[in-house]
């Protein structure tokens, strides 16, 4: 039996709108993920690269008391929950303009940039 194109996607089950919504929030919060640079990377190789590369200006801690001490504090919760991991992702990588953070993206594989930052997150949050 040949169905009429019409027919191949019908569904004789009820259609609510709102279930609808959810189960497209729930699929794409599944695709999406998180994003936090936890999934990307890991903190325990981050903090072997931060200790190499980072912390002779941003400090042993990560709260900014390097050789520059008007670095941001990455042990300060707020300070951290206002960048996303793109944007810290993104300063890593490209430097800052006339901060004088340098670029990474040519000294350190993308992977080891996403556990500096899985790393640099855990400052602000520190284990019990």
């Amino acid at each position: 039996m040949r169905l009429h194109p019409s027919e191949r996607f019908s569904c004789s089950a009820p259609w609510h709108p709102a279930g609808f919504l959810i189960g497209s929030l729930l699929i794409s919060l599944l695709l999406i993920g998180t994003g936090r640079a936890e999934s990307r990377g890991d903190a325990k190789l981050g903090k072997i690269v931060y200790a190499k590369h980072c912390a002779a200006c941003h400090g042993q801690k990560g709260d900014g008391l390097g050789s520059r001490s008007t670095l941001p504090n990455f042990t300060d919760a707020k300070t951290m929950a206002a960048k996303t991991d793109q944007e810290l992702f993104n300063k890593i990588s490209s430097g800052g303009k006339g901060t004088g953070m340098p670029a990474y993206n040519k000294v350190l594989a993308e992977q080891d940039r996403w556990h500096v930052l899985a790393y640099i997150r855990t400052l602000s949050n520190p284990s019990p």
